[in-house]
């Protein structure tokens, strides 16, 4: 660990600069008045496999979207085609599981490596600036587009059409992150209050607040969010998740507990090593449990409370059966094993800069925000088409995808919208 502040004296005291801030911090101070930063974090490096993770599963989306109208039973949720597969349920399954826990985490992480390069000051306007702003423009767009293509693909009919159904939910994500900017903004300034009094206790002589402090802090870190097996957290998680069964959508206290088991991660230099170092164990027990979902799902134990109108004691029944808890508690550890080992497995194989890794990294969050629309048209334009569910799946996945890519390269990656969504980028050609 390194000491991030860096030091100057003069003839009358010690005077410490943060790194972070800028702030000025007296030597007896442990922590920054102005921004509450500590001692050491983790050495500031570029996460490349980290990147292209966070890339590779935005596009995955496009995969998991593809799949919806091919899932059995799916007509109350989504507009179906005439045939389905149990087979494509399970692929839905194994990405749903695990993908949008891993996008919070990883938020979690990114964030508390923008504030430790910076500040929290950066972060906030960088947040506004990069979710703020395509919330603001994207989903009124979405919001008169996908309703229409939904009515397309419940009626064939290609007219203009406007209702509540089929909004941009895909963008759940982007509201749920700047709930989380915005209550980091007021839950900061109380903590600096804390680090202030602690501070002048400290140049009193009345050290052992502080101590206690940071002891308390550090334990139940180390219990929830530090453990190479977070089992206190996969039960926290697991009863804050229970009355949605496991769904993050209407469910930002539980996207938050990821959020913040990310941010952990990043200063946690000794898991993220043991991550990267064993990460096949993690996804074989992600995989184990998987199965025993599967087949836990194939029982029909757990009453499904998005696939059926349930009043209030129905939907209190439904939460309470004996397997409800059993079957969010597997989702849980899916979800944090599959996310440990893809984080442990990107950094070991893909943690060096790769122009075409970093290309799709760039590109993601672009075809993140304009997939859905294009991947539902198609998918319902095929709904007549008497071939194989399979072939018209991987159609949509590649017809998708190279749009989008073709979209982004020439038409935003040049301009300022590219600029916008990921900063400055040089020109990229293959290499």
């Amino acid at each position: 660990m390194r000491n991030l502040f860096s030091v100057s004296k003069s003839r009358t005291s010690e005077v410490r600069l943060c790194v972070r801030c800028s702030g000025n911090v007296s030597a007896e101070d442990r922590f920054c008045v102005s921004c509450g930063h500590e001692v050491s974090a983790v050495p500031s490096t570029r996460y490349h496999g980290l990147d292209a993770l966070r890339g590779i599963a935005m596009l995955i989306g496009i995969v998991l979207h593809s799949a919806l109208p091919y899932i059995p039973n799916i007509e109350a949720f989504w507009p179906a085609d005439k045939g389905s597969s149990q087979a494509m349920n399970t692929v839905f399954q194994f990405i749903h599981i695990w993908r949008m826990p891993l996008f919070f985490i990883l938020s979690g992480f990114f964030a508390h490596l923008i504030i430790n390069r910076g500040s929290w000051k950066n972060w906030w306007g960088n947040r506004f600036l990069r979710i703020g702003i395509p919330i603001v423009v994207f989903f009124p767009l979405m919001s008169l587009t996908i309703p229409w293509i939904f009515q397309y693909g419940k009626t064939g009919q290609l007219i203009f059409f406007y209702s509540d159904e089929g909004q941009p939910f895909h963008m759940w994500f982007l509201w749920q992150l700047m709930i989380f900017v915005v209550l980091t903004a007021l839950f900061r300034f109380p903590y600096l209050m804390v680090v202030a009094i602690l501070n002048g206790l400290n140049k009193i002589g009345i050290s052992f607040t502080g101590n206690i402090f940071r002891k308390c802090k550090y334990g139940l870190s180390g219990i929830l969010l530090r453990s190479r097996f977070p089992l206190a957290f996969i039960i926290l998680g697991s009863l804050i998740n229970l009355p949605t069964q496991g769904e993050l959508i209407a469910n930002p206290i539980a996207s938050g507990l990821y959020f913040v088991i990310g941010y952990s991660i990043y200063k946690n230099a000794s898991l993220f090593e043991f991550l990267k170092d064993h990460w096949r164990y993690y996804l074989i027990v992600g995989v184990l449990g998987f199965i025993l979902l599967m087949i836990l799902d194939s029982k029909d134990l757990v009453t499904d409370i998005y696939s059926r109108d349930l009043d209030g004691d129905e939907y209190l029944k439904a939460i309470t059966e004996p397997f409800a808890a059993i079957k969010v508690f597997i989702e849980i550890t899916c979800a944090m094993m599959f996310s440990y080992a893809f984080i442990g497995l990107s950094e070991n194989k893909f943690g060096s800069y790769d122009p075409k890794l970093r290309f799709v990294s760039d590109g993601a969050y672009w075809m993140y925000l304009i997939h859905l629309p294009i991947v539902t048209f198609l998918t319902f334009l095929m709904f007549g088409w008497t071939v194989s569910v399979w072939y018209k799946f991987s159609l949509a996945i590649v017809a998708t995808l190279a749009i989008c890519f073709l979209t982004y390269r020439y038409m935003v990656r040049p301009t300022i919208i590219g600029i916008l969504l990921n900063g400055k980028r040089h020109p990229w050609k293959f290499p």
